[in-house]
């Protein structure tokens, strides 16, 4: 018997002699020597691993993570690649799966679309527009003063004179 366990993020979906098994984040499933074999030549490189008595638990699922991120990471780059070299062929672009872009989201990686605004771009779209519109704001207020402003100046009061005689100095006497 050998025991398999499931040390990714996601669920996996496995089939031998005929009978489907999913194997759910985090857990174990005891099976056959021989359905252990295949499932895990099938599914180790998504991170599947095989737990045997006496094993370090900690190091396998480390071990299983990191190959579960490998995978995902070169499941998106050969997306990537495939669609570039129908590109370059003028064949249609082909969309991804939604694996595929789980994992792009996950990984942080980017999926060359074809006349998709990317989400960075979005972004920078967005920011813009609040900058115009707090800049129009702005413009609006400038030109709302520059207008009070020349109102003000182009009817200027009369100016008042007032004389004033001059201030004595200390000490000094009035003559």
């Amino acid at each position: 018997m050998i025991v398999l366990y499931n040390p990714t993020d996601e669920s996996m979906t496995m089939q031998h002699a005929g009978i489907s098994r999913t194997l759910e984040p985090d857990t174990r499933l005891e099976v056959e020597d021989a359905c252990g074999k295949h499932v895990l030549n099938s599914h180790g490189m998504r991170g599947l691993c095989q737990l045997t008595y006496g094993c370090d638990e900690g190091k396998i699922q480390k071990e299983g993570i990191a190959r579960n991120y490998e995978f995902k990471k070169k499941q998106v780059v050969e997306y990537n690649q495939r669609n570039e070299n129908r590109k370059q062929m003028g064949l249609p672009y082909q969309p991804p799966t939604p694996h595929i872009k789980q994992y792009a989201i996950d990984l942080g990686l980017e999926l060359l679309e074809p006349f998709a605004v990317r989400d960075a771009e979005r972004k920078a779209i967005s920011d813009s527009k609040e900058e115009n519109t707090e800049l129009r704001e702005m413009v609006a207020n400038l030109a709302r003063q520059v207008a009070e402003m020349t109102k003000a100046m182009s009817n200027p009061p009369e100016p008042k004179i007032v004389y004033r005689a001059p201030a004595r100095r200390k000490g000094s006497k009035k003559v």
